[in-house]
């Protein structure tokens, strides 16, 4: 078995964690995946909603604190109809 001097270790650590990082899989693959931020446009008249879909101003959706039926805003929240800009 060979043995490695200090900075040979030291470069083989560094090279390792160079290539889990920018690699397949690695952060920069994560990062270049991520999901848009809730409420940004992600077409004519729709939005990012808070569970990632992209949805149209004021359509239907179901809440998650109880809320049988509300309408998705222009932030992408699920609101009760008649808030933030929505109609019933």
């Amino acid at each position: 078995m060979a043995h490695f001097p200090t900075i040979g270790r030291l470069a083989a650590t560094t090279a390792a964690t160079a290539v889990l990082i920018t690699g397949i899989g690695g952060l920069s693959a994560s990062v270049a995946n991520a999901a848009p931020p809730t409420g940004s446009s992600c077409g004519a008249n729709k939005v990012v909603t808070t569970i990632g879909t992209c949805a149209p101003i004021n359509s239907s959706c179901t809440g998650y604190d109880l809320m049988l039926v509300g309408r998705v805003d222009r932030t992408g929240r699920c609101v009760i109809p008649g808030m933030n800009g929505t109609t019933w």
